[in-house]
């Protein structure tokens, strides 16, 4: 029969083979809510029209309101509500009907039944670049696609109608963020949350390029939610992270902007920008937007010329046609840092650049060509629109704060091939061109893996803490036998156990804790409950010398003191006895700051407090402390220090020690004369000694 020690030895297998039983059973009930169907992602159709007064671009159509109205739009990856053009917008218009439908269609709230007006209030988007106004806003109906193409339809989503020119078409608003109107407390959930919450899309993702015109007779937009159409771009494997800026998420950095030489005899490339930049990828506006010094260099090699009233590169019909007979393309390369890492390329021909102004943009007042390249104030302002979007490709995951940009394949011939982008930030997520695939599904899943790892941690750490008792226990009986052979006087008896020698065995070993000086935790009650740093308030990065503790503030902008290396006559203490105030310090763990140990120097220990009185001068000799301890040793016990042979070299011999009784300790008066006896003086009386002591 095994033994109790053999049972428990097995244990941690039993607990290990529990574990993985567990893990095994979490991945069948994973497989089986794996079973549930996950939906597809959805490709917008985009209409047939090509609208816009800052270029002709592809929009998609909207189904707003009971019953249903009809808006044109454009995709922006950077608005999170739906806005739409009021009737308002066409006021000033000579005619109505033209007007409307340059904007892609109005939208009468007053005669939707479902529409719940909020208030007015600002766009704010864009406003970095300039671009205000504000809109009605108010909860309705929208519906994706045309008439019969039958989108998702969803109920109580923000609708913003407007009427300023900044925005002349329309705005889909693809971005996840809700919206908030009266207080943070209350959001109003965006268009993409409501999809995906009410299942309509398998994740909150989408991918867009803006179409060409200029390509073959013109190909419209790509617009798929949820997911990404394969057949649509050349595969990379750069995947770009989310920036900090929840405004500018979607930024990479511009490593190099060039093109080809004009010259024959020079056929390197001319850089276009001369230091990197980031910039934010935004489809809402159709411009280019680079810095002062790289828009100089646009005009030099292309001949542009500024319009400082529109604030515009206008091209003239010479400068065109010369621009279209050189036909040069601009190649952008983006990173996720300004220098080095993996970088993607894409290129545009002039045709992406090509572009048609009309009233009122800009203040414009006749149709121009136009280069859409836009001088940026500051760094807030570098972005890439539409225009680039002609021939990227942009893959955005919110879930997972990841995005990716790909060169746009114009094959024709390739069918559509819909992926979609599975839910989570898991790593398992999928982008165009890159390696990342889906588990295998006879693979153990996150769960399984993290129940046998924690078993087998538990199985160990149980049979080390059986080792360990065993190993005490054995200790613990060696120690009482061999006390048991010292006899029972070695004991130290206390308590019930003194009374009961068979106890003595079971008494525990009790070693007190002494605690540092100044190591005590502040009191609960203590009114400073401030954390103070030990380390330098200066700045730099954490865990270094110079940088503050992580975690740790100090109050009113204040540094706090170290720990200080006590003084001659000072023992090791806390900064709260250094003349620091009273105020309790705790250190940092971060803190390059070691305590010290004592103070480096011999302290002279005494017997008892106040035995060796500080000892004046004699006959202009401060009395060293041997000789102050010779007297002491005199006094008290009645022998010397040190042996008669010990006598140095110039030194008069010891005269033998004066016994002192206590009787003869007197004072004694006689008229004007006092007679003063000493006790413990090893001096004759002086006369001159006016003091009649010879000790502080």
């Amino acid at each position: 029969m095994p033994s109790l020690l053999d049972r428990m030895l097995l244990l941690p297998s039993a607990i290990l083979a529990l574990s993985a039983s567990h893990a095994l059973a979490s991945l069948l009930e994973a497989r089986a809510s794996n079973s549930t169907t996950v939906p597809a992602p959805i490709s917008i159709a985009p209409d047939e029209n090509w609208d816009g007064i800052d270029g002709q671009w592809s929009t998609f159509t909207l189904r707003v309101g009971t019953p249903q109205q009809f808006v044109r739009t454009l995709a922006s990856f950077t608005s999170y509500q739906t806005w739409v053009v009021l009737p308002q917008g066409c006021l000033s218009a000579a005619d109505l009907s033209s007007c409307a439908d340059s904007r892609g269609g109005l939208f009468n709230q007053s005669a939707s039944s479902s529409f719940d007006e909020i208030g007015i209030y600002d766009l704010y988007t864009e406003q970095n670049l300039g671009y205000n106004g504000n809109a009605e806003y108010g909860y309705e109906i929208v519906g994706l696609g045309g008439n019969g193409e039958n989108g998702p339809t969803l109920n109580h989503t923000v609708v913003g109608g407007m009427a300023v020119v900044d925005f002349y078409v329309g705005i889909l608003g693809l971005n996840p963020k809700p919206t908030n109107f009266t207080s943070f407390n209350e959001p109003s959930s965006s268009y993409m949350t409501l999809l995906k919450e009410q299942q309509y899309i398998p994740s909150i993702s989408a991918a867009y390029t803006a179409g060409a015109q200029y390509q073959s007779t013109g190909v419209l937009a790509s617009l798929t939610l949820g997911g990404y159409d394969e057949s649509k771009f050349i595969a990379n494997d750069i995947e770009f992270t989310f920036a900090e800026d929840n405004g500018r998420d979607t930024l990479v950095a511009i490593q190099s902007i060039r093109t080809p030489s004009q010259i024959v005899s020079s056929p390197t490339a001319v850089e276009l920008l001369p230091s990197p930049v980031y910039a934010l990828i935004d489809s809402t506006v159709s411009e280019i937007w680079l810095p002062r010094n790289s828009c100089l260099a646009f005009e030099y090699v292309f001949g542009l010329v500024y319009d400082n009233v529109t604030e515009l590169y206008l091209v003239n019909d010479t400068t065109h046609q010369d621009l279209q007979s050189r036909n040069p393309n601009v190649t952008f390369t983006l990173g996720q840092g300004l220098a080095g890492g993996s970088t993607v390329d894409i290129t545009l021909p002039y045709a992406a650049f090509d572009l048609t102004a009309m009233s009122p943009y800009q203040g414009l007042s006749n149709t121009t060509n136009y280069f859409p390249l836009r001088r940026a104030a500051n760094d807030t302002q570098y972005t890439l629109g539409r225009t680039f979007l002609q021939e990227a490709y942009f893959v955005v995951n919110w879930e997972a704060s990841r995005f990716n940009v790909s060169q746009v394949q114009w094959d024709q011939s390739l069918q559509q091939h819909l992926v979609a982008i599975p839910p989570g930030a898991a790593s398992s997520l999928t982008y165009p061109g890159t390696t990342a695939t889906k588990p295998s599904s006879s693979a153990l899943g996150g769960g399984a893996i993290a129940g046998i790892v924690i078993g087998a941690v538990a199985g160990v750490a149980l049979l080390a803490g059986l080792l360990f008792w065993l190993l005490r226990r054995r200790r613990r009986a060696a120690k009482a036998a061999e006390q048991d052979k010292l006899g029972e006087d070695d004991a130290v008896p206390h308590g019930e156990a003194a009374a009961r020698p068979e106890m003595r065995e079971q008494l525990p070993t009790v070693f007190p804790k002494f605690e540092l000086e100044g190591s005590s935790p502040m009191p609960r009650d203590s009114e400073d409950k401030r954390l103070l740093s030990a380390g330098s308030t200066a700045s730099g990065t954490p865990g270094t010398l110079n940088a503050p503790s992580l975690g740790y503030f100090i109050p009113g902008g204040g540094s706090a003191h170290s720990p200080t290396t006590p003084t001659t006559g000072e023992g090791t203490h806390s900064s709260t006895q250094s003349g620091h105030g009273t105020q309790s310090s705790i250190f940092s763990p971060l803190s390059t700051s070691t305590a010290s140990e004592a103070d480096s120097r011999e302290r002279h220990v005494y017997e008892m407090p106040g035995d060796m009185p500080t000892i004046k001068e004699k006959d202009g000799k401060l009395l060293s402390e041997k000789e102050a301890m010779a007297h002491r040793e005199m006094v008290y016990n009645g022998v010397e220090s040190a042996p008669p042979s010990a006598t140095a070299v110039n030194e008069s011999p010891r005269q033998p020690p004066r016994r002192v009784n206590p009787e003869d300790v007197v004072q004694a008066e006689t008229g004007d004369h006092r007679d003063v006896h000493r006790a413990f003086s090893f001096e004759q009386t002086r006369k001159d000694d006016s003091s009649g002591e010879l000790y502080e």
